[in-house]
């Protein structure tokens, strides 16, 4: 099966050069999510990645970014020019990926896109009009969640969601927010990397958190609670994005065992969660939230044969209730009581539980699973 993936997502290794042109760190989230998927999908699959890169006149070191395209065992990532005049962006980037898909003459194919950015959407809307192939919409998150944008934003989101055929969500609610007539779904959750970890070093003593570094998200609510530890050879390691570094220093002032690390590539991350004491998510619970999304962290940790703390959400609570510490909330008083318990645990009882996380984590979400998963459900789509 042939799969044409329109995104903003690149190549992992593109990715940490692409964001090395902006001024302003990118947020890593959406990326790291689809490059995964992508990946997945293309085990059982060849997948024609239409990758419509972010650009900013203002944060962007280079002027316009030039056509690319190349090859990754069975995925193909065609990097569209962008032109610094974003009046006829969208135009061109129609243009362009009209003629890919022309020279590719394909018979058969099916069309995945994101569906929270504009200009994937519509891009996937139109080569669906174009070719007529099926067009599935993956839906990470309620356009309304994204910080700074708007009721108009968010309805037209979902009115564009509305052409295409199906939907790929990470929870029911999500479905029932795009999925207004009821076409063919699937909800998968999430997916996580399943390379062999090696064995922990138990020796390192500190705590870890990367993700967005936004008030709302909950990171000066666990600066706090870390201060609250009395263990003076115990640290709090901090990397992410959205950072506002100077309320982070200030933050973090006079306390010396917390360290805020800037953004960090994927694979430095992932092994500085291998050897935490405890990953922790300190997301407040909302029911929107709850409802309309999965905390992608919080996943990420269960299998990184670390303990993970996390503010509680429904979803992952009844898989891994008793496989991770669940904070009742994202106060002060209830992370802090939180990474107590982590830190009175022996370190074969916090090796037990991390591994037991894991396991169950990859018999799920696995990048082999969901692949296998998700193409199942895209055969229907093309038959």
């Amino acid at each position: 099966m042939k799969i044409i993936y329109v995104t903003t997502s690149l190549e992992e290794n593109d990715y940490n050069e692409f964001n090395k042109l902006w001024k302003v760190s990118l947020n890593p989230s959406n990326q790291n999510f689809h490059n995964k998927i992508i990946r997945a999908l293309s085990l059982n699959n060849e997948v024609e990645v239409i990758s419509i890169r972010p650009y900013s006149h203002t944060n962007c070191t280079v002027k316009s970014l030039n056509a690319q395209r190349r090859q990754i065992g069975n995925i193909t990532y065609n990097y569209l020019s962008i032109s610094k005049n974003r009046f006829l962006r969208l135009h061109s980037i129609k243009k362009q990926s009209k003629k890919l898909l022309s020279d590719l003459k394909l018979e058969k194919a099916v069309i995945v896109t994101d569906t929270i950015n504009p200009k994937c959407i519509v891009t996937a809307n139109y080569l669906h009009k174009k070719f007529n192939y099926p067009a599935v919409g993956i839906c990470t998150d309620s356009p309304s969640n994204i910080t700074g944008t708007s009721r108009s934003y968010t309805l037209y989101l979902l009115n564009q969601s509305a052409k295409l055929d199906g939907f790929i969500t990470l929870t029911e609610g999500l479905n029932m927010l795009f999925n207004k007539e009821n076409k063919e779904h699937i909800n998968i959750e999430g997916v996580v990397e399943s390379s062999e970890i090696e064995e922990r070093n138990t020796k390192n003593r500190y705590f870890f958190f990367g993700g967005a570094l936004l008030p709302r998200y909950g990171v000066y609510n666990l600066i706090k609670a870390f201060k609250k530890i009395e263990d003076k050879k115990v640290s709090l390691l901090i990397c992410g994005h959205h950072a506002d570094e100077e309320a982070i220093k200030n933050a973090i002032r006079n306390e010396p065992r917390i360290k805020y690390l800037g953004t960090l590539p994927v694979k430095e991350v992932l092994e500085l969660e291998k050897d935490a004491i405890a990953n922790i998510n300190p997301r407040p619970f909302t029911q929107d939230l709850d409802r309309l999304s999965i905390p992608s962290k919080t996943l990420e940790y269960l299998s990184s044969n670390s303990v993970t703390i996390s503010v509680r959400n429904t979803e992952l609570e009844s898989k891994f209730a008793n496989l991770a510490i669940w904070a009742q909330s994202g106060e002060v008083e209830d992370l802090y009581l939180a990474m107590d318990k982590a830190l009175k645990m022996s370190p074969e009882e916090r090796k037990k539980m991390a591994y037991a996380a894991r396991t169950v984590c990859l018999s799920l979400y696995s990048i082999e699973k969901i692949g296998k998963k998700l193409s199942d459900f895209l055969a229907n789509f093309v038959q």
